[in-house]
């Protein structure tokens, strides 16, 4: 199968924006600059479009672009860019790290209008938008909680961990029961489960045990397998997952340096170094890594998001 991926990016050295790639056969190829933007550091689907967080001249918001790269409309409504952005029923979410805030854009025929802007404490690290049910989770790092949403947008609650934890980004359970949680700050993956709202397991996910080394980052999850980026190590960990019970499998080198974010395609992980200007493939294998496929040079690239070509 054929894929077409784009890569959000830092533009502070080498990039000039959102670049995008194709992907067949385990094979990446056909680099190019697909929109040239400042800063477009998360990206997300919205229907037709391609979504993503920018700085502008005098403020931050979000851009929509078609499929050629052209930008067809933006809403500036921050001073500093979000982190994360996602897309759902005809509005776009956002979160800012900086702010504090969880922002909600109505999209109608390309149009954007701002519906919403929540503050939840400034400098509050806010790091993702989940959706659960009719209610928004917010993984706040410095607050070291998840902040409930309510479909009003209206704070409800929140979830809480360990004091240092640095909750970062999540990803569900096949059945939802579950939500799993990396900390950016303590290297710990936690579980969460949803029916008391709170934390009911952890696990390093470096070797020996390290912990509170700072920056790990992604996280995602394939069949009973979850795979985390640690930064500063350079790694991806590999932990097995049976609800809330979680064995470390493996750690292993990212092929980069700075492994921000990645996706799973197939039976391949799809990795952005963002420090050794490249994206890097890594063959999985039983749930494992287990081989480099194929690496390419792409500068300072930190999100990725994948379709079929």
């Amino acid at each position: 199968m054929k894929y077409k991926g784009y890569v959000g990016t830092y533009t502070s050295k080498n990039s000039e924006g959102i670049y995008s790639f194709d992907f067949e056969n385990d094979v990446l190829n056909n680099v190019e600059l697909f929109a040239k933007v400042k800063n477009p550091k998360y990206l997300t689907f919205v229907e037709d479009y391609i979504c993503a967080v920018c700085d502008y001249e005098h403020k931050s918001g979000v851009s929509l672009f078609d499929k050629t790269g052209k930008e067809i409309n933006k809403l500036e409504y921050e001073d500093s860019t979000s982190c994360f952005v996602d897309y759902k029923d005809g509005y776009i979410y956002s979160v800012n790290y900086h702010e504090g805030t969880f922002s909600v854009v109505k999209v109608d025929n390309g149009e954007l209008n701002l519906v919403k802007k929540v503050l939840i404490k400034e400098n509050a690290g806010c790091h993702q938008v989940l959706f659960y049910n009719d209610k928004f989770l917010i993984p706040c790092l410095f607050l070291d909680k998840i902040v409930i949403i309510n479909k009003n947008y209206e704070i409800e609650g929140s979830i809480d961990f360990e004091v240092g934890s640095g909750v970062r980004h999540g990803i569900f359970s096949d059945d939802n029961k579950y939500l799993y949680v990396i900390g950016e700050l303590s290297n710990y993956l936690y579980v969460v489960d949803l029916v008391e709202n709170k934390v009911v397991n952890k696990i390093a996910v470096l070797e020996n045990g390290e912990s509170h080394l700072k920056d790990s980052a992604a996280i995602r999850m394939k069949g009973n397998y979850i795979y985390v980026s640690t930064r500063t190590k350079d790694v991806i960990s590999v932990i097995y997952v049976e609800g809330k019970e979680l064995t470390l499998k493996q750690v292993v080198s990212s092929r980069g340096l700075h492994p921000r974010d990645f996706v799973i395609v197939d039976e391949n992980i799809i990795v952005a170094n963002r420090l050794s200007n490249d994206i890097a493939v890594l063959k999985i294998k039983d749930g494992l890594i287990c081989d480099e496929e194929s690496i390419v040079s792409l500068p300072e690239g930190i999100s990725i998001i994948m379709e079929v070509k």
